[in-house]
Formats: C-alpha cells, structure tokens, sequence
C-alpha cells in the first residue's frame, strides 16, 4: 500500500496560509500591501481585539470588477506578474498570489470592491475558503476587506496567539513602518475605535516620521541625500542624532524600493559609519529609503517579503557606508545641556572635607597632616557617569513600599548577603592623590590603597538597587517639575505593559494625554543622571526580554546594566570629598571588593612591601 498521499484541498489552505498568515499583523500587512500596489491615496486600518476578532482594511484604489472579486481567492492568483520572467524583475509589494487565498482558509473574509466610473460594485462572502456569496452592491470606489474570527477553524493555531494588546502592538510597529515607507498615501489606523495614527500623506517625509515619532524629532535628526548613477542605486532619508540612539535596532528603518525590509548588510553599513560618534551597545537612529534597480535585489526569499538579497553586496555596503559617514561628518554633533542635566547639581549638598585645625586638602591631592576626614551628617556626594560632572545627593532618602515584584528575586541572588573584608582598618586614612584621572591613592597607616573609582561606583550602585528590590522598599526621588516625555504609540504601548516594572525600580509615572507621559520621580540612588536616557535604556532593556520571550522580571544582570551605566567613569574627576564618599560606601556597606562583573575595587600595598622594593629592608 503506498505511503505517499495526495492532500484535500483544505489541509493545501491550511499549509499555505501557515506560511503567510503568522498572526493578525500578518493580515494586516498582506491587505495593506495589496492596497498600495491598487494606487491607493488613501488607506484606512481598523481592528479590535488585537485583529483577533476583526480587521479592516479599506482603500480608495482601482478596484475590483466581479470576476476579479471572484478570481482574487484562487491561489496563485495575481495581476502582479504572469510569468516567471518578472520574478527577476518585481516592482510590486505583492506578487505570489497566495494572501486572499491564505486569510480566507482560516477566517471569515467579505470583499467590498468597486472600479473607477463603476455605476455598482460586488460584494463577496468567503468563509474558510470556500465562497458563500457574490452579489451585485453599492460601495464606494476603491476595495474594502472585513476579516473575522481569525484562525476560528484552527483553534490549535489560535492558541499559539499572543493577548490582544501584544497583538495590537505589532500591528502599531506595523503600521508606523508602512506610514514611513509611504509618505505619499494618507494612513489612519483605528484600535478598538480609537484613532492612533493619521498621517497627512502629503509626500513629505519629515511629515510622516512626526506622525509616528512626534514633533520631538524634527531636530533631533540630520537629513541624507545621496546617489550613483553607475549603479543607480540612491538613498534618502534621516539619521538621528547621537540623542536619538538607543540600546536595541528596533528604530533602524530601511525601505528598499518601497518595501520594508530587514537587512543585516544594511544594518552593518549604517552601524560601522556610527562606530566612533556613539557609545558602546548603542544603535543609530535612522529611517532611510534605498532606491535600487528592480533586478539588483532579490525580493523573492521568503513568504514575508522582508528579507531580499542585493546581487551586488559589497557595493552596497560601501556605497551606504560612504555616504553616511561622509553626511555625519558634515554634520558634527554637539549636544545642548538641559535643565535635566543639571537636576541633580540643584539638589547636592557638596562639603569638602576639612580637618579639624588643619588646612584643606588641595584640589590636587597634595599632602596633609590630616588625622582622618569627617563628612556633615554624613550626607555626601558623589560624580554620576554622564560626561556632564553633575552630582547626585543620596542623603537622607525617603522609602516608600515596592509595588508588586516578582518572588523571584530572592532565588536569583537579590536577597541580603554579608560580607567581610579588612577594609574597616582604612582609618585615619588621607587621600594621597590621584594617578590616570582614574585611580585614588589612600594612605592610612602603614598601607598604601590603590581605588578603582568606577568599581567602586558601580559596586555602591548595585548593592543599593538590589537592596531595594529585595525588600520591596523602592527609594525615588521626586523630580521638580517633572520630566513630559512623548512617545510613539509602539513605546506608549510598551510602557502600559511595562509600568509594574519601572514602579519596581523606583519610577513614578503617570499619563500626560495621548502618547505622552511624565516621570514625576527617579530610582534616587540614580537622580542627577540622564533621566530620560535611564527611562529609554529600562523600555528597551525590558522589549528585548519580552521579545525574547524570557520572563519579564529584573534580574542581577539587569541590575548590574543600569549600575555600569550610570556609575562614574574612568577619567571622570572627583573632589576629595567624592573619594571620601567611596571610601565610606564601601566601609559602611562591608560590600565585596570587587565591581558587579568580578573587577577588583580595591588593592593594596604595605609599607614593609614597598620598603622591599627599594631595598631599605631585607
């Protein structure tokens, strides 16, 4: 008997829309693909549910005539190419002919369609793949498609969906790419009937990145204009200023010919022309459409259409790579200091330490009879890591209550822990000096300590987050005036899901309308430092936890992130009463001598040692 059997034609649909129907921004995506390539001017999105339950997707483009509204569900059909000639040579967004036949396997599908001129237009009714009804109807001009009930005939893969708002976010990330690869056609897009995107569609686009980004960006951003003739490729668009970066590629946006696209050349071009105007683990900012000869690129890899091939690879790159280095160049960026900067200046509480009858210690570091350094109330100050040398006052903190945490922190190494070392014998100590804007040398005795200041930042930092978030007793502190920040829808939508999460670090947030938000209080341990690129560099480390599916919960690594980041840099000058503030942190506290990541803080050398060295003993 043979083994080999020939499929029904319903488990054919199922295969097939597998392949292009992965989940509800999928749908979104084929339709609104469709509609471009009908010459649409305008195009409206609307779903509810996360476009679970429905999706709506209407266009004022050439339409439909019955037979065509019929055909339109075959597979394999599409007025998009006829042979495979054209593969070689696509011009359009769709082209394989299997979306419409792909959603309607495994939904409830109705077509509205009417031609230009057309006195009437027809309606269609499709369930499942098979055509319940075609009818004569009134309609405007243009082609609207109803999808309900997505997957209600596989309700295996309907569990594989993720909840509504989740779902709602890709089809926004979706859309927002869409807006910037077509500046030319007016978008609104509708969420549980309400408006979250309208572009203009005016051409412009700078008009329609402020529809997706706000206004905040306009000049934040550097504009590219450059082309070849020879090999007729050309690129246009906007680079973001070093203000812009951020810690993940979700703000790279390339469009090649029209199409959104994912591109590891692409990413590496504009990430190596950026590598020596941004920090360590950040990405540029850019939305930039790359105009190329049809049959240079490969668009025909995957049933996605997001992944191409260049026939020319290194071309490419280095061309891009040129010319964005060539514009960053041409455009040297200076950032402005705002009043954000210098929060933590207007709240610092800064005493040089003066002994008792003695004078004080120099600037330089120079000697002392000193008999040991007092701070006031012990309420000391200390640089934060920002290039800007702004302080932070961690006196005197007020704790309120954590919100819900996960449980998980005490079995992932966030309980309280002790620790001895000998440094409590660094009495009477006095600060010697200073050697590569980096090293503090502290005498006390007959030891002569060597102190790596951003270690011992970074290990202060740390200690006091993971004190916090494991007794649930979150230090913040209150910002005046708060901080307004406008975000993206994407980012608006992010942050609803993530608000537990910033809360737990010592955030205080509230909705400020639409997509705007202000941050009314800071984790204090890290007021003074950048407040907005704190806010940013959380949202992004808690998307690239979710995306990656992983539990969203703050974890030792994460901590030790956030205290690297802001803890103060090597090269970064501290006063003496900084260097004090270390040393008593790390006395008070009897934290390991060593930095999150196992760097030592601390090392030391006796006088007997030293004395060896010089031959003076034996």
């Amino acid at each position: 008997m043979p083994k080999i059997n020939i499929l029904d034609e319903f488990t054919i649909n199922q295969i097939a829309a597998g392949e292009v129907v992965e989940r509800p921004a999928s749908v979104v995506k084929e339709l609104v693909e469709n509609s471009i390539d009908a010459g649409s001017s305008a195009i409206t999105i609307e779903i509810k549910d996360g476009g679970i339950s429905f999706i709506r997707v209407t266009d004022n483009g050439e339409g439909m005539d019955s037979e065509d509204a019929q055909l339109c569900f075959e597979r394999h059909a599409t007025s998009k190419i006829r042979s495979s000639d054209d593969l070689y040579e696509i011009r359009s967004l769709g082209f394989r002919g299997e979306a419409l036949a792909s959603i309607a396997a495994v939904s409830q599908v109705e077509v509205y369609t009417r031609q230009r001129n057309s006195l009437s237009g027809t309606h269609v009714i499709n369930h499942g793949g098979n055509i319940l009804s075609i009818q004569e109807t009134g309609c405007p001009e243009g082609t609207t498609v109803i999808v309900r009930n997505l997957f209600y005939n596989a309700p295996a893969r309907l569990k594989f969906l993720k909840a509504p708002k989740t779902e709602a976010l890709h089809i926004s990330d979706l859309v927002a790419k869409l807006i910037l690869a077509h500046p030319e056609i007016s978008f609104r897009y509708i969420n549980n009937g309400k408006a979250v995107y309208h572009s203009p569609g005016n051409g412009d686009l700078m008009s329609a990145i402020i529809s997706v980004y706000g206004r905040e960006v306009r000049g934040q951003v550097i504009k590219i204009e450059k082309s070849d003739k020879r090999s007729g490729l050309s690129v246009y668009g906007y680079l973001g200023k070093p203000s812009l970066a951020r810690m993940n590629r979700n703000y790279q946006s390339f469009f090649v010919n029209g199409r959104f696209v994912k591109s590891p050349l692409l990413s590496k071009s504009l990430e190596d022309a950026h590598r020596s105007y941004l920090p360590l683990h950040h990405f540029p900012w850019a939305v930039l459409h790359i105009s190329i000869p049809a049959s240079q690129v490969d668009v025909n890899v995957h049933p996605a259409k997001t992944e191409i091939r260049f026939r020319q690879e290194e071309e490419v790159y280095s061309l891009i790579f040129r010319w964005i280095k060539e514009t960053l160049e041409a455009n040297p960026y200076i950032p402005n200091i705002k009043q954000e900067a210098f929060h933590g200046l207007m709240h610092a509480d800064i005493e040089e330490p003066t002994p008792s009858g003695q004078e004080e210690l120099d600037d330089d570091g120079g000697d002392t009879n000193s008999e040991g350094l007092k701070l006031k109330q012990e309420q000391v100050s200390f640089l934060t890591g920002s290039q800007q040398a702004k302080h932070v006052y961690i006196g005197s903190e007020s704790f309120k209550a954590g919100e819900q945490l996960e449980k998980k922190f005490d079995n992932e190494g966030l309980g309280q822990e002790s620790y001895e070392h000998n440094i409590g014998e660094l009495v009477n100590f006095k600060i010697v000096g200073r050697i590569f804007s980096t090293y503090a040398i502290v005498e006390s005795q007959d030891t002569v300590f060597f102190i790596d200041q951003h270690a011992a930042h970074e290990r202060l930092i740390y200690e006091k987050l993971k004190k916090n978030m494991a007794q649930r007793a979150v230090a913040s502190q209150q910002l005046l005036p708060p901080l307004v920040l406008q975000l993206s829808h994407d980012e608006h939508l992010l942050l609803q899901e993530a608000l537990e999460v910033f809360k737990s670090l010592g955030f205080e947030l509230e909705p400020f309308g639409k997509n705007t938000w202000a941050v009314r209080g800071v984790p204090a341990v890290l007021s003074g430092a950048n407040v907005k690129e704190i806010f940013y560099n959380v949202l992004d480390q808690w998307k690239g936890e979710k995306d990656a599916h992983l539990s969203i919960a703050f974890k030792p690594h994460d901590i030790m992130k956030i205290a690297c980041k802001h803890a103060v840099k090597a090269r970064d000058p501290l006063s003496d009463s900084e260097i004090v503030s270390l040393i008593k942190g790390i006395q008070d506290k009897k934290i390991p001598l060593t930095c999150p990541h196992g760097r030592p803080i601390i090392v030391a050398i006796t006088r007997y040692e030293l004395e060896k060295k010089f031959k003076r003993v034996q």
